[in-house]
């Protein structure tokens, strides 16, 4: 590997991220509307872009983010800080997955692609197209944002090395114990009311 300090330091960085958000969910789900809980939304806000920040310099000084640059797991984390950074962060991340991937897929932790790209077709307010993405409704339940072309998404899962789409498991204690939950189906699928719309992504747009 020829950058393992930087694998080391995104690794550092997601399991901030990870903590941060999960103890920010369950203040969400206690108290939503609690001034010290909309407080701490704000500066969790803050902290995921400077994280953003520090990670676009590190995939600046490494130019690609390949498998040998700074391995799978490092490769993970980088994806999934971008996917709570802006739009304008997660499109150049995006690209350089993208760009990684086509030159060499051997090379590259695909497993993030489809996610990355969901996330910003959907600040685009188009379909996904791997059905990677459920918002959360005014009732408290997730819901599945709309996809390309239902019918081959979980072909083009698969084509990145994931399996067939789920409902969503709640994160916010950690990973649940238990069966696995249901498959997606189509008629899961609705598009967000404008409400739902602004307080899902509002604070991912530019």
């Amino acid at each position: 590997m020829l950058f393992p300090d930087y694998r080391d330091e995104l690794i550092a960085m997601l399991e901030q991220d990870q903590q941060e958000v999960q103890a920010q969910s369950h203040s969400v789900k206690c108290s939503p509307n609690a001034p010290a809980v909309v407080a701490d939304e704000k500066r969790l806000a803050q902290r995921c872009a400077q994280r953003a920040e520090r990670m676009l310099a590190i995939l600046a000084e490494i130019k690609t983010p390949t498998l040998d640059r700074i391995g799978e797991d490092g490769s993970e984390a980088m994806g999934v800080i971008a996917l709570h950074a802006k739009y304008a962060i997660m499109k150049r991340v995006l690209v350089a997955f993208e760009a990684a991937y086509k030159e060499n897929p051997v090379n590259t932790y695909r497993q993030i692609i489809p996610a990355l790209t969901d996330r910003v077709l959907m600040l685009e307010r188009k379909k996904q197209r791997f059905g990677s993405q459920w918002l959360m409704g005014k009732n408290g339940r997730f819901f599945f944002y709309p996809v390309e072309e239902f019918q081959h998404m979980n072909e083009r899962r698969a084509q990145y090395g994931l399996h067939k789409a789920r409902h969503p498991r709640d994160l916010t204690y950690g990973v649940p114990k238990g069966p696995l939950p249901p498959y997606t189906r189509e008629c899961d699928q609705r598009q967000p009311t404008p409400e739902e719309y602004e307080n899902n992504l509002s604070e991912l747009l530019d």
